[in-house]
């Protein structure tokens, strides 16, 4: 039926490579550390079934319960779908992917590469790469044309996953769920968990019929509607495999099954979901995006946290994060420079390193031109910059520099310069978009954006982007959604060159909140923001989910203070804070001197967070609330390390008095809490009592072990 071909064990996972004997399909598997010897002999063929057995019987035949999916997966225009009724829901298991047959596989240090060829000359290079001291594989796929002829590809996987569940005989019934996380504007990060069977997804009577999950985004907003992420969770074994895309353009994922094994496979679009194909040309190559792959036991929680690794570098991590501060909801935009300079000497008792100046700071007839404002800044930014320097601060400042308004395309002649369709440029409400594969687009927004930057000493820059581009331009391919991956693949090397241009720059990735809050942007900026939920009573349940996907110190989170805050809001909004990289803003100019002493509070107790518990923790997190606009009950963060212990919890609409939370086993010391003032803590018998209770407010204890 098939064989194991190759095992390769890295680290915490084991990577297994079976291979059908009758059509060479080799089918790649993921398992943690032991899970090859917990691998059980599977079912034969199905034939005894009450739903089967009389067709058997009759026809002196059987259903094959197994049938391996290879580990590449593309498609050839003109090559023919799979059968089983999957045309129109996923066109993997294409009839290209039978052209291909497996001819060598050769390890070099922490590296694998899989070849694959077509009589025709193709040549499909699958890479894994197991970066050191992470529990988790980089996967990428290459498509070569040596045919000599042009080939149309509209289907082209990073990566294929498949054989789950080896650790079943049969079909797993009731034992498998699909973990993914939701996305829209202010609701980022909603986990959702679906039973096999929920989803309509179990193999049928007689292993026909594909069923399938085809999800991801096919506008230039990548993060809408779903986080390219994706984990299936054996609940029977413990175990659960876990993939991302790094998804810096329009990318999709599916899930698929028809047989009793279960595969995941993600990258670019294809051809069915949003029109994606590419003419490739001989001797061209194409590159896959780069995918995450983990397996482990635990949960989907534990998975995820594998992937985030990749985006942050624990060695270059500072021990110790100060909050940033970014005036948007302390001006809304209408800016005075009088007021700034009085919110920042407020800032800097909090040892703010960053002091940004958000929308406003422009003149409002040019946007894409991006002329100061000097009735806000008489003096010019440079010289706000250097006040800022004086009160031992950078300076930061909002841009949007990949759109321009009606306005600017009404005023300047630039339609030369824009992403079109059909040759009209393309407009979402009052926005049209820069093309940045054109040199001239990258001259200007290097004179107006990079020279802006040195000539007024900023440090930082929020890079905005409030408007999609719906699913594709022109360009020099046939397909407009090709044409998008080419211009967003532009605009990140531009994002990037940034910190070329400007050496020491810190850049901050922002769409409309999070709706770039994926691996690929996250690794691009140094900060991500992680949602526009500005002071809504939202942000601590967005916040806590956002660290499934996104790494701590980079994950922006508001904590927005007002001069009318109670200590019970203020305490909400600055426990929110320690769920990430802290975003101080709002009415800090204002607040009183018993308010800014506690605000002081919870900032110090935020500097006390160390690098270890940011990157090493084990996140769990407990909220009983089915809605994030009207939360009730609580949310429960729990950070920990082998050493240190940190919770962070937030009370909604409540009726509760008192609650108990739960401490690890193990001799544990408080070092420092924080609060709103009504709680009272009680702690023994690896118990937190916390009485005094009242609708949102919050609190955060800090342990160490004796």
């Amino acid at each position: 039926m098939y064989e194991i071909i190759k095992i390769w064990k890295t680290g915490e996972l084991e990577t297994v490579f079976f291979k059908d004997a009758d059509s060479d399909i080799v089918s790649m598997a993921l398992l943690p550390a032991g899970g090859v010897d917990k691998i059980v002999p599977h079912n034969g063929p199905i034939y005894d079934t009450i739903g089967a057995k009389s067709i058997c019987d009759t026809l002196h035949f059987t259903f094959p319960s197994v049938e391996l999916e290879s580990m590449i997966q593309l498609k050839f225009s003109g090559d023919g779908h799979f059968g089983q009724h999957a045309g129109g829901m996923t066109m993997r298991h294409s009839k290209t992917v039978k052209r291909f047959k497996l001819i060598s596989q050769s390890e070099d240090g922490n590296t694998l590469v899989s070849v694959f060829t077509s009589q025709d000359g193709m040549t499909v290079t699958h890479t894994l790469t197991h970066p050191e001291n992470t529990k988790f594989l980089e996967c990428k796929t290459e498509l070569f044309n040596g045919s000599g002829k042009n080939v149309r590809v509209e289907m082209f996987s990073s990566f294929s996953l498949g054989m789950i569940s080896l650790l079943h005989a049969d079909d797993a019934p009731g034992a498998l769920k699909l973990h993914r996380f939701r996305s829209c504007w202010s609701g980022e990060a909603l986990h959702t968990a679906e039973t096999l069977e929920s989803l309509n997804m179990e193999r049928s009577w007689q292993s026909a019929g594909v069923r399938g999950e085809r999800f991801g985004q096919r506008s230039s907003m990548v993060n809408k509607d779903f986080h390219p992420f994706a984990a299936i969770e054996d609940t029977e074994n413990n175990i659960v495999w876990a993939a991302s895309v790094e998804a810096a353009a329009p990318w999709q994922m599916e899930v698929v099954r028809f047989c009793d094994f279960v595969n995941i496979s993600g990258g670019l679009p294809d051809r069915e979901f949003n029109g994606w194909f590419k003419d490739l040309t001989p001797g061209e190559k194409l590159t896959s995006p780069v995918a995450l792959l983990t397996a482990c036991y635990g949960s989907y929680a534990d998975a995820a946290q594998n992937l985030t690794a990749w985006q942050a570098d624990f060695e270059t991590a500072p021990e110790f994060l100060t909050p940033t501060f970014n005036d948007w909801c302390s001006n809304w935009g209408v800016l005075e420079e009088e007021r700034i300079l009085k919110l920042a000497e407020k800032a800097k008792k909090f040892g703010v390193e960053y002091f940004i100046v958000d929308d406003g700071w422009f003149r409002r007839d040019t946007p894409g031109d991006w002329d100061l404002n000097t009735k806000c800044f008489p003096y010019g930014f440079k010289h706000l910059s250097e006040e800022l320097h004086k009160l031992g601060m950078k300076s930061g400042i909002w841009f949007e520099f990949e759109t321009l308004t009606n306005l600017q395309i009404d005023k300047y002649d630039r339609k030369n310069l824009l992403l079109t369709l059909d040759g009209y440029p393309v407009n979402s409400g009052e926005r049209h978009f820069w093309d940045f594969r054109k040199p001239e687009v990258i001259d200007h927004l290097t004179e107006k954006v990079a020279k802006f930057l040195k000539d007024n000493l900023i440090e930082y820059i929020k890079i905005d982007y409030n408007a999609p581009v719906p699913f594709g331009v022109d360009g020099s391919s046939a397909s407009p959604a090709e044409n998008l991956q080419q211009h967003l693949a532009a605009v990140r090397e531009f994002h990037s060159k940034l910190h070329e241009l400007v050496p020491g720059l810190k850049i901050e990735e922002c769409s409309s909140g999070g709706h770039r809050l994926t691996p690929a942007w996250a690794r691009t900026g140094d900060f991500i923001s992680v949602s526009d939920a500005h002071e809504s009573v939202e942000i601590p349940l967005i916040a806590a989910e956002s660290l499934r996907l996104c790494a701590f110190d980079k994950a922006l989170v508001w904590s927005t203070l007002r001069e009318t805050d109670s200590d019970d809001r203020i305490a909400y909004s600055m426990c929110a804070g320690f769920l990430g990289q802290m975003t101080l803003s709002g009415d800090l100019d204002r607040l009183s001197d018993k308010q800014l002493a506690s605000v002081g509070k919870y900032v110090d107790f935020y500097r006390k967070i160390s690098r270890n518990l940011r990157f090493n923790s084990r996140i769990s997190i407990s909220a009983d609330t089915p809605s994030r606009m009207y939360p009730t009950g609580h949310q429960e963060v729990t950070f920990e390390t082998g050493d240190e212990l940190l919770k962070v919890i937030h009370f909604f609409d409540t009726d509760e008095k008192c609650a108990d939370f739960a401490i690890p086993d193990g001799d544990w010391e408080l070092v420092k809490k924080v609060g709103a003032e009504r709680l009272d803590f009680n702690i023994a018998n690896s118990q937190i009592n916390v009485n005094g209770i009242a609708p949102f407010c919050a609190a955060a204890l800090l342990f160490k072990r004796r």
